[in-house]
């Protein structure tokens, strides 16, 4: 059970900067401004529905993988 979640954990994780890396390149690649991306994290900017979806199920996918690090933490510590 312990290496399942240890698993799990690290695949989500992977899984997740993957998909938030994919929103924040699409829309660099469409908008040509790559100086945009570092503004992402403190300003809105103009996202497409399509980078905007693949962003925030990066974002929804990482904080789940940080969940399941907490719990498996909680139920076998170290």
């Amino acid at each position: 059970m312990q290496i399942g979640l240890m698993v799990t954990e690290y695949v989500l994780v992977a899984v997740g900067l993957s998909m938030l890396g994919r929103g924040i390149y699409l829309y660099g690649h469409r908008t040509r401004d790559w100086s945009g991306i570092a503004k992402m994290f403190y300003q809105r900017v103009g996202m497409l529905a399509g980078e905007y979806r693949w962003y925030q199920l990066g974002v929804s996918v990482f904080v789940l993988g940080v969940v399941v690090r907490i719990v498996n933490l909680m139920l076998w510590p170290s």
